[in-house]
């Protein structure tokens, strides 16, 4: 796909992005977080040459987002271990 390309067009069914796009992504969350400070979010991104991975991004209301760039494979790992972290801090 090309920007030229109008989003129904796109060959990818899952994206989610609105208007011309060369980044394909599917918003899998959007998370409100420590006492409603942070803004956390969640995407599977893939561009039109590249592979499909994981975006992580965090934010406030004062500072610019910071974007971690995942594989699956590394995704998944986290995603592990703050699953291993919730449930030691909930004993």
């Amino acid at each position: 796909m090309t920007t030229t390309t109008p989003p129904q067009e796109c060959a990818l069914k899952w994206c989610n992005e609105a208007g011309e796009h060369r980044t394909h992504r599917q918003y899998v969350l959007s998370l409100i977080a420590w006492h409603r400070t942070w803004l956390v979010g969640i995407n599977v991104v893939q561009t039109d040459d590249g592979p499909l991975h994981v975006e992580l991004t965090a934010t406030t209301r004062w500072s610019a987002p910071a974007t971690v760039t995942l594989q699956p494979d590394e995704a998944e790992a986290v995603g592990q271990a703050l699953i291993e972290a919730a449930t030691r801090a909930t004993r």
